[in-house]
Formats: structure tokens, sequence, C-alpha cells
């Protein structure tokens, strides 16, 4: 059976479920498979066209994916872009269970130094490399959020943490601009600014907060580890809760009268700053 109205009942279930936030949208077939790569297998793909035995079977991100359990159902181009207005989806989209991941999942070694080490370049060892996390306070706009997530990956963070108030890092507009880091980044989210602080102290990592002015350079913080980069709302900045537990302070000298950089910008720039990266 085909849909062909943006009004059947399973259409306007899909929409909830993504306005909801209880499942998240999987625009194209690339998206599919990096989402099966992670081991995340959709519920739902809505294929542009027309019903035909074995169809599917063309595209192994799709045949996959209902080999799986995801079922298949075909639909106009008019529904489908209702789903999604990304000309790249080309034709397909899915739905599925947003990744859920607690803090202890983040939680990767009990014995890693809060000390500074030796500066390293990106051949760094796993100790340094795989325990620079990345804390988003209340950053709103999902593509901010989107796009620190794919630096957090570009850099090699552990993973990122989001308290209760920021944008949801997979809705369709920050799983766009994270180029689909969302799928493969572990993202924590809705964590209390107060469980991150608790958190940080059992990883016994330094929380070291972006500052617009006034903190200290990136640099001096690159062999720093484990480290927690906290990363402020675009407003208010930081919040008095982590703001009075901050180990460190940092902040991107400027040129000109430029006062501050976006959100994902400065995080791109520490993060390959601190990472070691960029030099």
């Amino acid at each position: 059976m085909k849909i062909t109205s943006t009004s059947n009942p399973r259409i306007q279930a899909a929409l909830r479920a993504l306005e909801s936030g209880e499942r998240m949208l999987l625009e194209g077939v690339r998206a599919i498979g990096e989402a099966l790569a992670a081991g995340i297998v959709p519920e739902e793909i809505f294929l542009e066209g027309e019903e035909r035995t074995g169809g599917e079977g063309s595209v192994p991100a799709i045949e996959q994916a209902t080999e799986h359990g995801a079922s298949l159902c075909f639909v106009t181009s008019k529904v489908l872009s209702k789903l999604s207005d990304l000309p790249s989806a080309r034709g397909v989209v899915a739905l599925a269970v947003p990744p859920r991941r607690s803090l202890p999942d983040l939680y990767l070694s009990k014995n890693l130094p809060s000390v500074p080490v030796p500066h390293s370049s990106a051949s760094s060892t796993s100790s340094s490399s795989n325990s620079l996390f990345v804390l988003l306070d209340g950053v709103q706009d999902p593509a901010n959020v989107g796009a620190i997530v794919r630096s957090a990956e570009a850099f090699g963070a552990a993973g990122v943490v989001l308290t209760p108030d920021c944008a949801s890092p997979f809705s369709p507009k920050a799983v766009r601009a994270s180029a689909l880091s969302a799928l493969r980044v572990p993202l924590a989210t809705g964590v209390t600014p107060r469980a991150a602080v608790a958190w940080a102290d059992g990883l016994g990592a330094s929380l070291a907060g972006a500052e617009a002015r006034g903190g200290d350079p990136p640099a001096s913080i690159s062999g720093l580890r484990p480290l927690v980069l906290v990363i402020g709302s675009e407003g208010r900045g930081i919040s008095a809760v982590l703001e009075s537990r901050l180990d460190r302070r940092v902040t991107i000298p400027l040129a000109g009268q430029v006062e501050s950089l976006n959100a994902s910008v400065a995080a791109g720039v520490l993060l390959a700053l601190i990472s070691g990266r960029a030099l």
C-alpha cells in the first residue's frame, strides 16, 4: 500500500514522534547505513516510489534494515517532503529511536591522572586522546549543537554531555549540522550541571570553561587529561553551578573588534588547540 496523503495516521504519528524527540530522522541512504553501522536499526523506512517485489533489495542499507525488522512504506514525493525537506535525502527517510547514553557509558577510566602531561601530537596515546570530553551547558541552537558534536568527533573527544536545556542533538537540524557525527559520538543528554560535576569528579577530570575574556591561553591545557571542556549557552554563558566549579578558564585571543565567537566556532577552535591536532 502506498501512502499518498500527508494526513495519513502513520505519517501524522511519525511527525509527532519526531517533534517530541521520541524518534530521530535519518535522511537518505547514507544516514541509514551510518545508523546501522552504529548499531541503530530504523523502525520505519519511508521510500518514495511504487511498491515492487524485491525493489528494496537494490539498496543494501535498506535491505539490511528491513532484514533487521524495519518496516518499509512507499510514499509520494509530497508525503516524503512533509517528513524531510532535505534534497539530498534522495527519496528515502527513516525513523529510529535515538541512542540513549548515560554518564557511566562515558566513564572510560577511573585511574587517569588529572595532571598535566607532556604535550603530544595527533599520534598521542589513548590515555590522552580518549579522556577529552565536551560538556554543553544550555546550548540552545540545534545547528550549534550539531556542529560541536561534529568537531568533537573530528578532534578525538570521547563523548559529549548535554544539560537539559540544550537543544536535542538528535533533531533533524542538529543531525544535519553534525554531518552524522551524532550517530557515532557517545552523547549523554539531559544531564544536570550538578550531575555533570559529580561525574567529572568521579573521572578525576579537570573542568575547563570557555570564557570570552580573562581566561588562560588554550595551550595552557593542551596536555591536561582527563579534561572536560565546558561550552556555555549562546546568551548567558556557563551556568552558575558549573562556573563555580571550574578548575580552569580558557579564552581564545581575538584580533580586531570581535568580542566573541559563535559557540560552535569557539568549541571547534578550542578542541583543535587542546587536542594538538591543529599544530
